[in-house]
């Protein structure tokens, strides 16, 4: 029974870095990034194991055994480190009361400066900070 199941972007081979290092996950890349594979339920004698080691399947076995997975690409980690480096800076900057303009951070990254501000009041939101606005005077 093969399923495929959606996880969150790219955010398991943030732990595949941390448990196994970056020298596993640029082999996992190098040689079936931006593929769909199948995950086997065992490491040993698969495919995918000749092809990117026992030690990184053994660990995707452990999450996913039996489900397809996009694999990203390199291209695509690259874009998704690129973006979370962009968020950092601007947590860093802060998301109410901001220290460094969305000029500077734009001119930092390659971005437009309309796109740090849209993405700026996006973070709001997610962390709770959007201000409050009544609908009606409270008096």
């Amino acid at each position: 029974m093969n399923r495929r199941v959606d996880i969150p972007r790219d955010g398991w081979i943030d732990e595949l870095e941390r448990d196994l290092g970056q020298r596993a996950v640029l082999r996992l890349l190098a040689e079936a990034g931006g593929q769909r594979r199948n995950i086997p339920k065992r490491a040993e004698g698969s495919r995918l194991a000749a092809e990117v080691g026992v030690d990184i399947v053994s660990w995707l076995s452990r999450r996913f055994a039996d489900t397809t997975l996009d694999i990203p690409s390199p291209r695509g980690r690259e874009q998704q480190d690129r973006a979370n480096r962009l968020r950092a800076a601007i947590l860093d900057a802060g998301l109410t009361e901001p220290k460094r303009s969305a000029n500077v951070i734009a001119a930092e990254f390659g971005v437009s400066a309309a796109y740090v501000h849209k993405l700026r009041t996006r973070m709001r939101k997610e962390y709770g900070l959007e201000p409050y606005l009544p609908l009606f005077d409270q008096d």
